[in-house]
């Protein structure tokens, strides 16, 4: 049973490996893909100079194309889910804009981007995607509780010896000059 586990494991091991192969292929030929898609927007901004604005809706088109590649390329690397949110937004965005969609299909969109707002605002805590930040947090929260149990036990320790002091006080009466009267 142990070998069959353990073969199990390997598998699984060699397959993880693997797929982060070829995400990191994915991830470069993305990066060769954007840098030519890049190279030629001096063109056609220049293009789009000369046709007076007519191509507008295609140069806009490519650029979103541009920003929704270099966001996908940013969730590669990161593995967080604000870049899932974010990849998505700029889809959705750029349907919404450059496809001209009908009245119906652009409020479903807007419904959406709406709810990916919400979603990123109300339903998830990016700081748990951050293993430095909830450290960092743990040793904050221990900090603030040991200056509050330090604060405590000072407080306890004023109130002893405060508490000592009055029944010390109480204990030893001594003379109020003015009680004593006229000499």
């Amino acid at each position: 049973m142990k070998y069959y586990i353990r073969r199990v494991q390997k598998a699984q091991h060699i397959i993880l490996k693997v797929s982060l192969y070829f995400e990191i292929a994915c991830a470069v030929t993305l990066i060769i893909a954007l840098l030519i898609a890049f190279l030629n927007v001096p063109a056609n901004l220049y293009s789009l100079y000369l046709d007076n604005g007519f191509e507008l809706n295609d140069f806009i088109k490519k650029s979103f194309e541009l920003v929704i590649g270099t966001e996908l390329l940013k969730m590669f690397c990161r593995h967080d889910l604000d870049s899932v949110v974010e990849v998505l937004l700029f889809a959705i965005a750029r349907q919404i804009v450059i496809e001209h969609l009908p009245i119906m299909e652009s409020l479903i969109g807007i419904i959406a981007v709406a709810i990916l707002f919400a979603i990123r605002r109300f339903l998830f805590v990016s700081h748990l995607d951050d293993l430095d930040h909830a450290e960092q947090k743990l040793v904050k929260d221990d900090y603030i509780h040991q200056k509050i149990a330090e604060a405590i036990a000072q407080y306890r320790k004023q109130a002893a010896a405060t508490t000592l002091q009055e029944k010390a006080e109480q204990g030893v009466y001594t003379a109020d000059p003015t009680e004593m009267g006229p000499e």
